[in-house]
Order: structure tokens, then C-alpha cells, then sequence
């Protein structure tokens, strides 16, 4: 599946970010390196590519696989912290300002968190490689298990499972502004697949 219009500046604005901040941290050669492998580990894997959402998770997945498989080959024992900079650290405060906007402004940070969470199922998500299941939905409490996961899928494929508890992370980087005194919802995470539980539970409760 190629592609396309937006999709296709999406991902050279994912790509360029990501390989900008590599090369802040292994130099331009080794950069280049990563990126001429990236190309092939992409080019292999869009049998994985069967709906819009995969079009762009790929395209994360590839780029950290490329860069793990670099990186490990040459023993270069920085790798995680490497990777956790071009995926969160590089952006993290840039995205927390939208984040933090919202927290300011809403009256009711809950009501806007589930239906967020709702509509990411499908638009960022997508339904071929992710099975979720709400648990509970009520004006109390959120519950929703991630049954199947693309991101552990992909990496354990490759024998990178090693990659994925920085996946994992990435959610932290909105989990953590929430402060359940001042926000009125608290979220925990109490099982994750990428730790062997049977799946993902995201948990939002409200605390107003």
C-alpha cells in the first residue's frame, strides 16, 4: 500500500525528525548508516501495511528496528537512551504543551480523555493488527485492555522484544501530566503484554 497525499508528508516529517535526532547522537555517517537500513526494513515489512494507521506505525517501528539492529551490531551499549531521545525526549515537551493546554482549560478532563481514547482505537490504531476491548464505561471509571498489540507483534518478529518497553513508555508522555488532586482523573497502567500479562490495561479513574 503506497503512500499518498498527507499520508506521504506525514511520514517524511516522521522520518526527518527521527533521523535528525539520531545524528545528534551517532553523527552524520552512522546516521546515513541507520537510514540506508531503515529503507530496506521498511521496504521488508509492508506486507504488515493493510490499513491507513499501519501506514505510519511502520514506519516507527522500522526506523527503531533499523536503528536497534545498528546500534546492537556495533555494541553500542547507548542504544536504548538513543532511541528513547529520537522517539520522546526530542519532542516530549512540545507535545506535552497541547497536553498541558487541554488539563488548563477543560472543566472535565475525563469526558475528553475517553473520547480520545475511543477515537485513537480506530484512527491511530486501526482494527487489523490491534484488538481492544472496553472493559468499563461509565462517568466514573474507563477501563480498556489492549488484547493484541502491532507494536509487540512486529518487534517479537524480529527478536527485538528488547525495543518494546520504550513503546510502552511513549503513553507516559501524556500519563504523566495527569495529577489526580488537580485534574480529578488518575491513570494507572497495572498490566502491560510487553511485561507477559495476558494484556494491556489502561485505567482511568476519575478522583473528583
Amino acid at each position: 500500500m503506497l503512500l499518498k497525499g498527507g499520508y506521504k508528508m506525514i511520514k517524511q516529517i516522521i522520518a526527518r525528525g527521527f533521523f535528525k535526532g539520531l545524528q545528534e547522537k551517532v553523527g552524520k555517517e552512522k546516521g546515513q548508516e541507520i537510514y540506508n537500513h531503515y529503507l530496506l526494513v521498511l521496504k521488508g515489512n509492508q506486507h504488515w501495511v493493510t490499513d491507513k494507521p499501519t501506514e505510519l506505525n511502520i514506519i516507527y517501528t522500522s526506523m527503531s528496528l533499523a536503528a536497534f539492529q545498528v546500534l546492537k551490531k556495533d555494541g553500542n551499549e547507548n542504544w536504548r537512551e538513543i532511541l528513547r531521545y529520537c522517539l520522546m525526549d526530542r519532542t516530549k515537551k512540545k507535545q506535552q504543551f497541547f497536553m498541558k493546554l487541554y488539563l488548563m482549560f477543560d472543566r472535565h478532563p475525563f469526558k475528553r480523555i475517553v473520547k480520545i481514547s475511543k477515537a485513537k482505537q480506530v484512527k491511530a490504531y486501526g482494527e487489523e493488527h490491534f484488538d481492544f476491548s472496553i472493559k468499563k464505561d461509565d462517568n466514573q471509571s474507563f477501563h480498556l485492555h489492549v488484547n493484541q498489540c502491532f507494536y509487540l507483534t512486529f518487534f517479537q518478529s524480529h527478536d527485538a522484544l528488547e525495543i518494546m518497553p520504550l513503546f510502552c513508555a511513549m503513553d507516559d508522555i501524556w500519563g504523566d501530566l495527569l495529577v489526580p488532586d488537580k485534574h480529578g482523573v488518575e491513570f494507572t497502567r497495572p498490566q502491560l503484554l510487553s511485561k507477559g500479562d495476558s494484556h494491556c490495561f489502561f485505567k482511568f479513574e476519575r478522583t473528583d
